[in-house]
């Protein structure tokens, strides 16, 4: 007697449940192992005087933002003394030098921890540099690290929540497709080490 393909047909479903609830959350692991959504990040002395980064690549065709931030050394933000003035200029150079960007910051701090300096837009692929020019000298508080990063405008936020409606689609979708997966995979394990009945003609 032929077998019911029933157990095929469920392991389809549960194979279609597994992929169709797993899609979502792959492909957030994947946009964000595969972007760098920080190409630039260097520690900058408040000190008058010019810095320039190394060269970087930005790999997403979207804005970018330019900010400098103070940390103390666990990496907590504190602020600098609220008298302090950041007076620089800034701009974002390609590899033949010409300016993408640029900006002038003369603004009190007064005790702010991080300096949104501007935005620019940036190609994917496009190798570029960060020009700094350092007008006044600000005391920094002992143990500090002030960086200066290039930063992508993507919203965090948003890949957060984009997360955890994956993670839920994926545990009503594909977690009752793996159950159902391995139910099947134990009943034909089961089944295969049953013994046989022999029959007697």
């Amino acid at each position: 007697m032929k077998q019911r393909p029933w157990r095929r047909i469920l392991a389809i479903v549960a194979g279609v449940m597994i992929v169709v609830g797993a899609a979502p959350l792959a492909y957030l692991y994947w946009f964000a192992s595969a972007h760098n959504f920080q190409p630039l990040l260097m520690e900058l002395p408040l000190k008058q005087g010019e810095y320039a980064s190394a060269a970087f690549k930005t790999d997403l065709d979207e804005n970018y933002m330019v900010q400098i931030e103070l940390a103390d050394p666990t990496g907590r933000a504190i602020g600098l003394n609220k008298d302090a003035t950041l007076d620089l200029d800034w701009k974002i150079v390609d590899a033949s030098g010409t300016a993408l960007q640029q900006g002038t910051e003369n603004t009190p701090l007064r005790g702010a921890n991080n300096v949104n300096l501007g935005e620019y837009h940036s190609k994917r692929g496009e190798r570029q540099r960060l020009i700094v020019d350092v007008h006044r000298e600000i005391e920094e508080p002992y143990g500090s690290r002030v960086t200066l990063e290039v930063n992508s405008t993507e919203d965090p936020e948003g890949r957060a929540i984009a997360a955890y409606m994956s993670f839920w689609w994926a545990s009503i979708v594909a977690g009752p497709g793996a159950i159902l997966l391995l139910v099947l995979l134990i009943l034909r394990a089961v089944r295969k080490s049953s013994p046989r009945k022999l029959t007697v003609s």
